[in-house]
């Protein structure tokens, strides 16, 4: 999650490394650019893409936001999840994302939130 491993007794399920946070920045980024999501850049039909490491999808996405001819200022991530407590993880986290998109950590936000048991995030049953 975020660039890294975070342990827990439950793990996200996708056709790439499952890597929401960094599938939402890939999003963000496109979004940005007015360019295609990551489902039409990465297709969860195309065999290429299983297991895939979102660091690579970050990596094109960065490459596409060059390629429209800007470049990131700062990004600010949100994550909801009831469980694990992602407060431990947060540095290594920003970090990470702040290598794989070549920017200062102090240009990379995050923010865990919990779903306070309420919906699929408090009942642990997706992370947003």
């Amino acid at each position: 999650m975020g660039g890294i491993d975070v342990p827990h007794d439950k793990h996200l399920v996708g056709h790439s490394d499952a890597d929401a946070v960094l599938h939402a920045i890939v999003d963000a980024l496109m979004g940005a650019i007015a360019g295609p999501d990551i489902g039409e850049l990465f297709p969860d039909d195309a065999a290429e893409n299983a297991g895939r490491d979102s660091a690579e999808m970050a990596a094109v996405a960065l490459e596409q936001v060059a390629k429209a001819g800007f470049k990131i200022a700062n990004l600010d991530v949100v994550i909801r999840a009831q469980q694990p407590k992602l407060a431990p993880f947060k540095t290594p986290m920003r970090e990470r994302i702040a290598e794989l998109l070549g920017l200062d950590t102090m240009q990379v936000g995050l923010k865990a939130k919990t779903g306070e048991r309420v919906g699929p995030v408090g009942r642990e049953e997706a992370l947003e």
